[in-house]
């Protein structure tokens, strides 16, 4: 598990969740499919990553991290 997440608008530590719903087919992943430059450049193409929300307890503030 990651370090522990702070709300970047109120400083309060995130509780991870997990998605759930019967719209989606399947399960939800990020794929990359090309080399790109910027912070996803270090995925390779057949690396898959799930993204993983975190909520923040007091604001409610949703950020999703694509975790292994």
């Amino acid at each position: 598990m990651p370090a522990d997440r702070a709300c970047p608008d109120c400083d309060e530590p995130m509780e991870r969740m997990t998605l759930k719903g019967s719209d989606v087919v399947g399960e939800i992943r990020m794929v990359s499919e090309e080399p790109t430059e910027g912070f996803l450049s270090s995925i390779r193409a057949d690396e898959i990553l799930t993204p993983v929300p975190y909520v923040c307890p007091s604001c409610r503030r949703t950020l999703f991290y694509a975790e292994e």
